[in-house]
């Protein structure tokens, strides 16, 4: 009987983990980037917008692709190719049909934010993604009706949001999600704290009926902290932004909070200072805004830095909310990222070469560096790199150039290398350094950064190869070689 139980209360636990993390399936076609990758991202919470990668796969010869994941509640995903990206709201367990494309004319001007765009194959009316589409498109139109009203901040749009509000949540009632009520609910709730009110109702308007206090009743009063719905957590930054520094100036009951923060930081304390709010005696949700509020004053001359970065610490190690582990975790993350740029220390790296061999950053102490990011798609990076061969034949011995390959398959590194065996300097691959082009703080591909022989970034970013040929405005990078070399 024991042999039995035990076997069954296996059984069970396998068949508890597999209804919590559902696998889902993302398949479909993009129209002209056969062969290129495919990058998928979700967001591991949006306190911080901490996006992590969950993988990648190839776009086949004739455009088709497949991607899986395990997913235990609605993720925000992001798709990648190059530079482009999109997104759309992924539910465990679900096959998602798509179609990506990309439309030069559309994205004219844009550098950084180039867009895909999406078509589901198979659009059903009642899919979550549909269904946020088509509340988008009113919330747009409802905001360009009322334009100057938003503006001035005139009151007189309450009665008529509050309106759109019901009028919104009535196309919803016999939707079976949870998730579009609550974005439309939050949506709405933004709406009215644009509108910058106050708690007091004098300071607000004599007939307004939706002050702070008022929309903090409706909207987040004894309501669940809903971690996986961007305009909850959207909603729920704006309305207490600057709030909790409010509460540092002030003593309740002989409890001061910046005196925690700054003597004797304790996250059981502060959690029982902040209880005695009457707006925060939810526990779950009191320890929430404790964190959002941490991570609004950290950086600032009236906390101990350190002691708040300690107080983060034991929130992601003793938290019995485990959403609220990896915000902490994700905020100390975002903190500590060492400042990057001109007179700071260029991060360090251990990455292959392509033989695989690993190359660490230490073997290059004592010589001056010129580092740029690329990658096989960027037709900038492949056409720069030929001015740099000839840049490294002139500058060889004095300059060590190093080019990073931030393609996800290592195999486009080798196969460029292939290609051009002339290209004589050290090539590198990002690998699994996922976080070495955040470190740079690398924003487009191809990226320059010139460092000196003590390790010092001099400029960041630096002159692309030729960049004075083609574009007046950038930096001589040789002027800066010379400057660096004859250096006293």
């Amino acid at each position: 009987m024991i042999k039995r139980a035990f076997l069954f209360h296996i059984i069970l636990l396998f068949i508890v983990s597999f209804i919590n993390a559902s696998n889902t399936v993302i398949k479909g076609k993009v129209s002209s980037f056969n062969g290129k990758e495919i990058s998928i991202y979700t967001y591991t919470d949006y306190i911080t917008q901490t996006q992590e990668k969950i993988g990648f796969t190839n776009i086949q010869s004739d455009g088709n692709f497949q991607f899986q994941f395990d997913a235990n509640t609605i993720k925000k995903v992001m798709i990648k190719i190059e530079d482009k990206t999109t997104w759309f709201f992924a539910e465990p367990g679900k096959v998602y049909h798509i179609n990506l494309s990309y439309d030069e004319a559309f994205n004219k001007g844009r550098i950084y934010d180039k867009l895909l765009s999406l078509k589901f194959n198979f659009p059903v009316p009642n899919e979550l993604n549909q269904q946020v589409k088509k509340f988008n498109q009113h919330y747009d139109d409802f905001i360009e009706e009322n334009k100057s009203l938003f503006e001035k901040r005139n009151r007189e749009i309450e009665p008529k949001i509050e309106a759109f509000e019901k009028e919104m949540l009535k196309k919803v009632e016999n939707s079976s999600s949870a998730f579009i009520k609550s974005y439309i609910t939050y949506s709405i709730a933004s709406m009215f704290n644009s509108l910058d009110v106050s708690y007091n109702v004098y300071t607000s308007g004599k007939n307004s009926q939706d002050t702070k206090a008022n929309i903090y009743l409706k909207y987040l009063d004894k309501q669940p902290v809903v971690y996986d719905n961007p305009e909850y957590m959207l909603f729920f930054k704006a309305f207490f932004k600057g709030e909790f520094k409010k509460l540092t100036l002030q003593k309740v009951k002989g409890f001061d909070i910046s005196t925690t923060i700054n003597d004797d930081p304790s996250y059981p304390k502060l959690s029982e200072i902040l209880g005695k709010y009457p707006f925060l005696t939810d526990d779950e949700f009191k320890n929430l805004f404790l964190l959002n509020g941490l991570q609004e004053v950290y950086g600032g001359k009236y906390f101990n830095n350190e002691h708040i970065l300690q107080l983060l610490n034991e929130i992601a190690i003793s938290s019995k909310y485990p959403e609220q582990k990896i915000i902490a975790k994700n905020i100390i993350k975002k903190i500590t990222l060492k400042k990057f740029g001109e007179g700071s220390k260029a991060p360090s790296f251990a990455l292959k070469n392509g033989k695989e061999e690993l190359i660490n950053s230490n073997s290059f102490e004592g010589k001056h560096l010129y580092i740029n990011f690329f990658t096989t798609w960027s037709i900038p990076a492949l056409k720069e790199m030929k001015v740099m061969h000839t840049m490294y034949k002139k500058y060889q011995g004095k300059i060590e150039f190093i080019s990073i390959c931030a393609d996800n398959d290592f195999s486009k590194l080798t196969k460029f290398l292939n290609e051009n065996p002339n290209y004589e300097w050290t090539f590198l691959h990002v690998g699994n350094d996922k976080n070495l082009t955040e470190k740079y703080q690398v924003k487009t591909f191809p990226s320059y950064i010139l460092v000196d022989k003590k390790g010092i970034v001099i400029k960041a970013p630096a002159g692309r190869p030729g960049g004075t040929a083609e574009r007046a405005t950038e930096d001589n990078i040789e002027k800066d070689f010379y400057d660096l070399i004859n250096r006293h």
